[in-house]
């Protein structure tokens, strides 16, 4: 059948999109010019209403719930409206990251800054800003003025906050954590790299200790690399995600694998920025998992002169628990599980 303007009158599915003389590009901005669909006002409304008590992450949160609802209309519209609430403390963060309070952006940069961090919330769920076709993108030239987006990241820390807290986790050790501490930390300083075990059961403080070093360097805004075997384990650590992931260790990991970095590359640059690498229920891993880490720390630390140490040179403190890795003998009696 032949298409009809809202007037009535015949006409091409041009004319379809010309409201009030004006040719819009999509039916849907016709749709919306004629108002037969919403104006998402109530969403603009509940982010100009959270702006008085909510930080800005909590704002960002707020508005990547509503694109995971798919409840809004026009959600290029919302993030218009209300851009200038969601990027309210981004500039804040730059300049605390880039530890310079004078430093200036346009906002533009502070636009697609925020957009980027919109993005990493959306990965957390599976999900992108380009699967929002309305929706920008965050520009390429904004992870290369941040340089290495994995160290921007890890540089994250505020602090401040770390340092607080661990003026109040090293007055709670023993002498015997007070001992432990002070080794790998001298390690840790004197750049000479250097491999820990912490052994102990369940509740007996290896997961204070991680939260210590981890709070100890980040303080002084150096990196730590904080995984663990399995992501359980991974949940209790500061900044904790599993060996697999972080260190891009391939599964299955075979004899002599290496993990799937490169020299050069992103993970490669974090890798050699690392001052500490904490890796929880170690003794859950295979050795294959070790040996492929050893190799590549070994490769991409070479322009050190630090292909021969192993890890690289790196500090790395493994902790875990034997007795909970006993091989599984069915029927069989305690001391054929023990020996």
């Amino acid at each position: 059948s032949t298409p009809k303007g809202k007037n009535g009158n015949s006409g091409c599915y041009e004319d379809i999109k010309k409201v009030a003389g004006v040719q819009l590009m999509t039916f849907r901005e016709a749709c919306f010019a004629m108002g037969f669909l919403g104006d998402d006002k109530e969403f603009i409304g509940a982010i100009k209403e959270a702006k008085d008590w909510g930080t800005g992450t909590v704002l960002r949160f707020l508005f990547v719930t509503m694109l995971l609802s798919a409840t809004m209309d026009r959600p290029a519209h919302v993030w218009r409206s209300s851009v200038q609430w969601l990027s309210d403390d981004i500039l804040y963060r730059q300049r605390r990251i880039a530890n310079n309070p004078d430093l200036q952006l346009s906002q533009e940069q502070i636009e697609n800054l925020t957009l980027l961090e919109i993005q990493k919330m959306l990965e957390k769920n599976r999900r992108s800003l380009s699967d929002f076709k309305c929706m920008p993108f965050p520009k390429d030239y904004v992870t290369a003025d941040l340089g290495n987006r994995l160290i921007y990241d890890e540089h994250h820390y505020d602090v401040h906050a770390q340092a607080e807290e661990f003026n109040s986790l090293f007055k709670l050790l023993t002498d015997e954590q007070r001992i432990i501490f002070d080794k790998i930390m001298k390690a840790v300083n004197d750049q000479k790299g250097g491999v820990f075990f912490l052994h102990g059961y369940g509740g007996t403080g290896k997961t204070f200790m991680w939260n210590t070093l981890a709070s100890a360097l980040r303080a002084k805004f150096q990196i730590v690399l904080a995984v663990a075997s399995s992501g359980i384990a991974s949940l209790l650590l500061p900044g904790g995600r599993t060996a697999h992931s972080k260190l891009k260790i391939p599964v299955p990991c075979e004899d002599n694998a290496t993990c799937n970095i490169e020299y050069g590359d992103d993970h490669a640059e974090l890798l050699q920025q690392t001052k500490l690498i904490i890796w929880d229920e170690a003794p859950m891993a295979h050795r294959f998992c070790f040996e492929a880490l050893d190799t590549t720390m070994k490769d991409i630390m070479s322009k050190d002169g630090n292909s021969k140490q192993i890890f690289g040179g790196k500090v790395v403190v493994f902790g875990g628990d034997f007795r909970q890795i006993l091989p599984v003998i069915p029927r069989g009696s305690r001391s054929d599980i023990v020996h």
